[in-house]
């Protein structure tokens, strides 16, 4: 039994789905070697990873029968070990106006404001996958001590550089916007830049690490 399926999206898109929505870790770094392994060809005119799927863009619509081939072949080649993350490590402002959901988190949780920050940094992250807003990228996974749902009325903005907690999962605000998911800190490294070949600082499989600025607690 096959793995996945890999079919025509539309007139001009290929889609690789597996047949789980909920892949193991293998199954993930396997998928980002695919996926590392789609954009190094240069052959699209983008690739847009999930969680369990990658869907292509072709630049030749009339070419996807080779295509659909290719990728399934692609698939049973990739290894694991091929595929190399990049480590990024963001400082971050916490607390006071830069973070300013996590006084009430932190009474939520009956955690002391250190300790939530500490706990928040001593995880390395992966990005699953990007979306929501171009360099967005949905960083899992959070210790389970500081999952919560998310926000129950969202704000109509939120700050470009917010870094935010929501279930199992945290992130960096690459732009404003409006969001519901609870604001702990500011990071001022840019995520998105359109004017570079790769426009997204963050990839499908990179590591994530945050860093503290000053002790972690900023009480401006």
């Amino acid at each position: 039994m096959s793995d996945h399926q890999c079919y025509l999206l539309g007139e001009h898109a290929i889609a690789f789905v597996l047949e789980t929505s909920n892949p193991s870790s293998n199954e993930q770094r396997r998928l980002f070697a695919l996926t590392s392994t789609l954009m190094n060809l240069g052959a699209f005119f983008d690739v847009v990873p999930a969680k369990s799927s990658i869907t292509v863009y072709l630049k030749t619509p009339q070419d996807h029968p080779i295509w659909i081939k290719r990728i399934t072949t692609l698939w049973h080649e990739c290894e694991m070990a091929s595929f190399k993350p990049t480590t990024h490590r963001f400082t971050v402002k916490y607390g006071g106006d830069y973070g300013p959901d996590l006084s009430s988190l932190a009474n939520t949780l009956s955690l002391p404001e250190k300790d939530l920050i500490e706990l928040h940094a001593s995880v390395t992250y992966q990005v699953e996958f990007l979306g929501f807003l171009p360099g967005f990228g949905y960083l899992g996974t959070l210790p389970n001590a500081l999952q919560v749902p998310r926000k129950k009325t969202p704000r109509t903005r939120v700050p470009k550089g917010s870094v935010a907690i929501a279930q199992e999962l945290t992130a960096i605000y690459p732009s404003s916007s409006p969001g519901g998911w609870h604001l702990l800190g500011i990071c001022d490294t840019p995520l998105f830049n359109p004017s570079l070949q790769q426009p997204s600082l963050l990839m499908p499989g990179d590591h994530v690490q945050f860093i503290p600025s000053k002790g972690g607690l900023c009480s401006q």
